[in-house]
């Protein structure tokens, strides 16, 4: 009897472990849209992963480690001078970004983010709303 209580509690107890650990991956990011190779390109999620690495003209591939699986937010953008913050003129981001929504498992850790410089992108949706 008390041989099967104990096999009971430490069923419970590992079942209770593996339903708390969950799991992560690495994040096999490509970043495009990259004007030049100054600076930094600097990597956030919305669940504390980050990387920092050096800009390259066009695209670059990276791995964030160990984000945890499902669904996410992720925030890029390209530190051009190396202040280590987006430099913003009237509240308007002046260093190329982006940010998106990733889902992480098993059968998938990639993810594609392009750049955006947002003045020209405003400046493209004035001219089109005239």
């Amino acid at each position: 009897m008390k041989k099967a209580i104990l096999n009971s509690v430490m069923l419970a107890i590992a079942l209770m472990a593996t339903a708390t650990v969950s799991a992560q991956r690495d994040m096999q990011l490509t970043v495009s849209n990259i004007p030049n190779d100054k600076g930094q390109i600097l990597i956030a999620t919305k669940s504390g992963q980050w990387a920092k690495v050096k800009a390259e003209k066009g695209k670059i591939e990276t791995t964030v480690k160990d984000v945890p699986d499902g669904k996410g937010k992720i925030y890029v953008f390209h530190d051009e001078n190396g202040n280590g913050q987006l430099d913003e003129k009237d509240n308007i981001p002046m260093e190329y970004c982006a940010f998106g929504d990733y889902e992480m498992s098993e059968n998938n850790s990639k993810v594609n983010i392009e750049l955006i410089y947002v003045p020209d992108k405003m400046k493209g949706e004035v001219k089109q709303a005239k």
